[in-house]
C-alpha cells in the first residue's frame, strides 16, 4: 500500500530497469566481459593457454603463443551454440520465498568462433632470434544469445504502480503533450501515461496512480487528506527477454622466438560487438470485475491487461594493445604472462518503448510508442592481466593452469565529442559501488594415447564482477553468481599438414532479474513490499569443429 498525502508521495521515485538508453553498470559489464572462445583445442582445454601457446585460439589470451611453433598454420572453426534457460518467478518476496514453476526456453545459433592465419619466418639462426611470426586471428570473446521467460501471480506490487511512483513530480500537461513529451521527460513515464497504464487522480497534476490500483481517501484529526493506494486485486505477471549478438576480438599479431627459451608477442586488438534485446512485461487481471475504472468523462469499464515492451540494440568497436611472454626455464615447464591495456570502445545504441492497455470495453483500449532513440558514447573497459604455467610430459600429454584478473570497478562512460562527462557522473559512481574485481581460473589437460589422437578436458571458474551494497554501504559479492564451464574434446593430426579438432563446452551460471524497482516504502525509507524476483539458471552449450593446415 502506498501512503500519499495531498502534496507528497512517500514512495521513492522509481528506478526502472528500463532507462531511456543503456549506460548502466550491467551494460558496462556485459560489453567489457570476456567469455573466451577460440579453436576447438583451446576451448576443449578450458582456454588454459597462457603458458602453452602454439594454437591460433591462444593468441588472444597470450600474444607470445604465436611464436611457440616453428611452422605456419591456418584454421577455421565453425560451431553451434545452444542457449537454455530455466527461470522461476518469485512474485511476493516480502511474503514468502517460494518460487513458482520453472519456465524452460532454448535458442540455437550458428557461430564462427575462430578464423586465423599465422605465417612463420625462420631466420635460420641456431640461437638468438630464431623465428618471427606475423598473423591475423579473429576469436570470439562473448555470445549474447538468450531466451528467458517467467510468470507468477502477485497480490502486493504492480508494474503500473511502479511507473506511477516514478512519474511523481512530473507535470501532467507535459507528459500528455504528444510526441514533444519525449524531448523533456522520462520516456517510461511518458509511455505509461499516454498508453493508459497510469493517470493522475483527483485534482492532482503531478501525482499518479497505476491502472491496476485503487485509491482510498482518508483524513487525519486536523482535516488533512491522505490517500492510500494499493493493488486492486491479484494479477498475473509475465516477463520475457530475447537477445542475440556476439563479440569478437580481431588481432594483428607479431611474435618472436628467442633461443627456444623465451617467446615474446604483441597484439593490436580490435574489439567489435553487436547486441540486440527485446524485453516485455505483462500484467493481467485474474478477475477484471475487481478492477473497475471510472473515467472523467463519465465512462466506465474494467481493466483486463497491459503490456510494456522495450527494444534495444547496440554496436561497438574499440582498440587495445596486448603484450605477452612465455619462458621455458627447464625442459617440459612453461611459464607465461600477458597484460592487456584498457579498451576504449565507441558504442552506438538505439532504443524504443511501447505500451498497451486493454479493457473489457475495447473502446477504451490505448497504446503508445516512443520514437526511436539514438545515442553514441564511449565505454572505457579496464586493463586485465593473466599468468599461467604448463608442464608437458614428452609426447604423452600435458597439463596447464591459468589465472586472470580484471577489476571492473574502473570502467568508465565518456562522451564522444567533448571532455565534459558530467552526464555520466552518477553512472560512473554506480560502477565504483556496484562493480569489482573478477577472477578467472582456467585448467586444461591433454593426453595422447596414440600419436595421431588427443583427448582433452578443461574447467573454468569465473567470479562475478557485480557487487551489492549492504545496509552499511559495504560492497558484497552476490551469492551464487559465479560462472562455471566444463569442456572436453578430441583432436586428430595427420602425418601431413592437415589436422582437425572437436570440442564441447557448457557454461553454467545463474542470474537474478528484478522486473521493476521497489516503490512501496515506510516513513523511514525502507521497502515494505518487495517487487518480484526471477531466478534464471542458464546454460550455454557450444559445439565447435576446427579444421586446419600447417605449412
Amino acid at each position: 500500500m502506498k501512503k500519499i498525502t495531498a502534496t507528497i508521495l512517500s514512495a521513492a521515485a522509481l528506478s526502472s530497469m528500463w532507462t531511456a538508453s543503456a549506460q548502466t553498470v550491467w551494460d558496462a559489464l556485459r560489453f567489457s566481459d570476456n567469455n573466451y572462445y577460440g579453436t576447438a583445442r583451446t576451448i576443449a582445454m578450458g582456454n588454459a593457454f597462457t603458458a602453452l601457446g602454439g594454437d591460433l585460439g591462444s593468441v588472444g589470451i597470450n600474444p607470445a603463443g604465436s611464436a611457440v611453433n616453428s611452422f605456419s598454420q591456418v584454421t577455421i572453426t565453425p560451431g553451434v551454440t545452444i542457449s537454455g534457460s530455466r527461470a522461476q518467478y518469485l512474485a511476493e518476496p516480502s511474503v514468502n520465498d517460494r518460487y513458482g514453476s520453472a519456465y524452460r526456453n532454448r535458442s540455437t545459433k550458428f557461430t564462427m568462433p575462430n578464423v586465423g592465419v599465422m605465417i612463420n619466418y625462420d631466420t635460420r639462426r641456431r640461437s638468438g632470434l630464431k623465428n618471427v611470426t606475423f598473423g591475423f586471428v579473429a576469436n570470439g570473446s562473448s555470445n549474447y544469445v538468450d531466451n528467458t521467460s517467467a510468470a507468477g501471480r502477485n497480490g502486493e506490487t504492480t508494474f503500473a504502480g511502479s511507473i506511477a511512483a516514478g512519474a511523481t513530480g512530473l507535470p501532467l500537461n507535459g507528459l500528455d503533450s504528444g510526441s514533444s513529451a519525449y524531448d523533456y521527460y522520462d520516456w517510461l513515464s511518458v509511455v505509461g501515461l499516454q498508453s493508459g497504464m497510469i493517470s493522475a487522480y483527483g485534482d492532482k497534476t503531478d501525482e499518479y496512480v497505476g491502472i491496476t490500483e485503487s485509491i482510498y481517501e482518508t483524513t487525519d484529526g486536523q482535516g488533512n487528506k491522505y490517500y492510500d493506494i494499493m493493488l486492486s486485486d491479484v494479477i498475473d505477471q509475465q516477463y520475457g527477454r530475447l537477445s542475440s549478438g556476439s563479440k569478437y576480438d580481431m588481432v594483428f599479431n607479431v611474435g618472436f622466438n628467442i633461443s627456444d627459451k623465451v617467446f615474446l608477442g604483441a597484439n593490436l586488438g580490435i574489439v567489435s560487438f553487436d547486441y540486440a534485446m527485446n524485453e516485455y512485461f505483462k500484467e493481467n487481471a485474474v478477475d477484471p470485475a475487481n478492477f473497475g475504472i471510472a473515467f472523467s468523462n463519465g465512462g466506465s469499464t474494467y481493466f483486463e491487461g497491459l503490456r510494456y515492451r522495450n527494444e534495444y540494440d547496440a554496436i561497438g568497436a574499440g582498440v587495445y594493445g596486448k603484450f605477452g611472454v612465455i619462458v621455458v626455464p627447464i625442459p617440459g615447464l612453461r611459464i607465461g604472462a600477458a597484460i592487456q591495456t584498457p579498451t576504449s570502445t565507441r558504442i552506438k545504441e538505439h532504443w524504443q518503448y511501447a505500451g498497451d492497455t486493454y479493457f473489457t470495453d475495447s473502446q477504451y483500449n490505448a497504446s503508445a510508442q516512443s520514437p526511436q532513440g539514438e545515442y553514441t558514447y564511449k565505454l572505457v573497459s579496464p586493463f586485465r592481466f593473466n599468468v599461467g604455467a604448463a608442464y608437458t610430459f614428452g609426447n604423452i600429454g600435458l597439463i596447464s593452469a591459468d589465472y586472470e584478473m580484471c577489476n571492473y570497478s574502473s570502467m568508465r562512460y565518456c562522451e564522444v565529442e567533448t571532455n565534459d562527462n558530467s552526464a555520466f557522473e552518477g553512472t560512473n559512481l554506480d560502477i565504483a559501488d556496484c562493480a569489482g574485481a573478477s577472477h578467472m581460473l582456467r585448467i586444461g589437460a591433454e593426453i595422447r594415447p596414440v600419436a595421431c589422437l588427443a583427448v582433452r578436458a578443461g574447467y573454468n571458474l569465473t567470479t562475478t564482477g557485480e557487487r551489492q551494497l549492504d545496509e552499511f554501504g559495504k560492497k558484497q559479492i552476490p551469492k551464487n553468481a559465479n560462472r562455471h564451464a566444463v569442456s572436453a574434446g578430441l583432436g586428430f593430426s595427420s602425418k601431413g599438414s592437415f589436422f582437425a579438432d572437436l570440442a564441447v563446452r557448457d557454461f553454467l551460471n545463474r542470474e537474478y532479474i528484478y522486473p521493476y524497482a521497489n516503490y512501496i516504502f515506510d516513513g523511514a525509507g525502507n521497502p515494505t513490499s518487495l517487487t518480484p524476483e526471477i531466478l534464471n539458471k542458464r546454460s550455454m552449450w557450444d559445439v565447435v569443429l576446427t579444421v586446419g593446415f600447417r605449412f
